[in-house]
């Protein structure tokens, strides 16, 4: 009778995990398709403040659905405890599954606290910077996305499918508006400046860029990957108007992202022929998309906008057209070594590291040109050459006064107390704590206007969250990057979730945390994870 009784109950326990989860998971699914289409769409009055109106979006998003979730959590986590009671080996084996993201989460979140606590603007650091808020509060919900969305994200393909409809609307509408059409009547008024810096649904250019960089990769997965002709199409369209938005926005560090994204597919791609072929044909979405642009240029010129330098010629001068040809006629060769089962592995992988080894000296060139020309090292030959390239000439002018900006990081960050190396001035404090030290060299450089971040999203991350916050910060993407990678033999969708991580981490070397990429690139992470956790394709 005892032993009845006892599985009754626990078979009553059973049934309150399982009704539990099922609540979860169905809360994260609506929660993140909420999210991903209120956060991107949402506009209260048109480019005004649009980045407060934008965290508006996400706080309320999340204000009125974590309190919920985490309730959830709480009520699964004791059930899993009456289930399997506390025990050292159940401590074990918990510490077992979690993975060394997991690991990076954890400890990132203690030590946002603890700079938090320690920074001395705690009222501050809560939110964070005006216009930015990326304050204590933001970094805990990016913690929560990872961690409840790893676990129980059941439905993430129906999430990412509504994801890349809404970045295709907003994409569709960065086109347009590159066109000087306006089918949301937010240019109305608007001055030609404003109309060169904003564009659809997202506002400045840089933010715009950044939520670009992040989903972009998505479709470029989807359109190298997938069999499904009706996928294929749609996901080649997402691609090909993504490229012409990406070529289009008028920021350079966009292009980087793209660039690290071909990188990653490229060193997956080459294991078969077909996979090499696929790779070629987004490619030559990439190449075609800025001569498609610019034949609707020629129909629809637009009369404000002045496009960069990388910008112009990509779209103006032939070279993509080269490309293109050369897209196609590798395209062909792949087609005809898979056919003929000529096709060589090991061939293809040394070509490939070749590719990067050239990339990797590329890199390595630009960067003692830069600090050459900064100290008066280069050569009369070499010092010519860079004359020719803003990129090639380190001064505060740099990167749109990146080279101000970055210079002067390193300079706070030397100069701190060990108190600040380490544990960090506050989340999102770097304005208070710069310009409380430093005002008016930062107010001669930049003409009255404030410095509220390093513009390098990993710099910035040393001087608000400390060393030690900056390392678990930047463990949690590398450590993902790489387990992601590492798995996408059996689990290929890993690829595209890498693809993403990448594609932020290259973005942000130039640019910053912020609504409109930071939770989107967590959620990725996450799913990723889930993918990883449950073991289901």
């Amino acid at each position: 009778m005892a032993a009845k009784l006892a599985k009754a109950k626990k078979e009553k326990e059973n049934t309150g995990k399982l009704v539990v989860t099922s609540f979860l998971e169905y809360l994260c699914a609506l929660w993140a398709l909420v999210f991903v289409v209120a956060v991107p769409l949402y506009m209260k009055d048109g480019y005004y403040q649009i980045g407060v109106a934008k965290y508006d979006a996400y706080a309320h998003v999340v204000v009125f659905g974590f309190p919920v979730l985490l309730l959830l959590l709480l009520l699964y986590a004791l059930f899993s405890v009456k289930e399997k009671g506390i025990t050292l080996q159940g401590i074990k084996s918990v510490g077992k599954s979690m993975s060394a993201t997991d690991m990076f989460v954890i400890a990132y979140m203690v030590f946002v606290l603890i700079s938090f606590f320690a920074s001395g603007y705690m009222k501050e650091a809560f939110w964070g910077y005006d216009g930015w808020y990326m304050g204590l509060f933001s970094q805990l919900t990016f913690v929560l996305i990872y961690f409840v969305f790893s676990r129980f994200l059941k439905d993430y393909p129906l999430v990412v499918t509504v994801l890349c409809a809404t970045a295709m609307y907003v994409f569709t509408i960065g086109v347009l508006h590159r066109l000087e059409i306006d089918p949301i009547g937010v240019y109305s008024g608007l001055s030609i400046r404003y109309k060169s810096e904003f564009l659809s649904t997202l506002g400045q250019a840089s933010w715009y860029s950044s939520f670009v960089a992040v989903v972009l990769p998505m479709g470029m997965f989807a359109f190298w990957y997938f069999n499904n002709k009706v996928l294929r199409v749609m996901a080649g369209l997402f691609s090909l108007v993504g490229f012409m938005t990406l070529v289009t926005q008028n920021t350079d560090s966009a292009f980087g992202g793209a660039f690290v994204s071909f990188l990653l597919l490229l060193h997956v791609s080459v294991k078969d022929a077909r996979m090499m072929r696929r790779f070629f044909e987004t490619l030559l979405l990439f190449s075609l998309a800025p001569k498609v642009f610019y034949a609707l240029f020629k129909m629809h010129p637009n009369t404000f906008m002045q496009w960069d330098k990388i910008s112009t010629s990509i779209i103006v001068d032939p070279w993509m057209w080269y490309l293109a040809v050369a897209c196609v006629l590798l395209i062909v060769i792949f087609i005809v070594l898979e056919k003929k089962q000529m096709y060589s592995v090991c061939i293809m992988k040394n070509i490939r590291n070749v590719v990067y080894g050239f990339v990797a000296a590329g890199l390595a060139g630009w960067i003692l040109i830069l600090i050459g020309s900064s100290n008066g090292w280069l050569t009369e030959k070499i010092a010519a050459f860079a004359q020719n390239s803003s990129y090639l000439q380190w001064n505060d002018t740099w990167g749109n006064g990146r080279g101000f900006t970055w210079s002067f990081t390193v300079k706070m960050l030397d100069e701190m107390n060990w108190k600040n190396k380490l544990l960090g001035v506050g989340p999102d404090c770097y304005a208070l704590y710069g310009h409380g030290l430093y005002n008016e060299l930062i107010q001669t450089r930049w003409n009255g206007a404030i410095l509220n971040n390093a513009h390098n999203e990993w710099f910035n991350m040393f001087v608000n969250m400390g060393f030690f916050g900056g390392i678990a910060y930047l463990g949690i993407f590398v450590s993902a990057l790489v387990r992601f990678v590492k798995k996408c033999d059996k689990k290929p969708v890993l690829i595209g979730f890498a693809a993403c991580i990448a594609a932020y981490m290259a973005h942000n070397l130039f640019c910053y945390q912020q609504v409109l990429c930071t939770p989107f690139v967590f959620l990725f992470m996450a799913l990723g994870e889930y993918q990883i956790r449950k073991k289901t394709e």
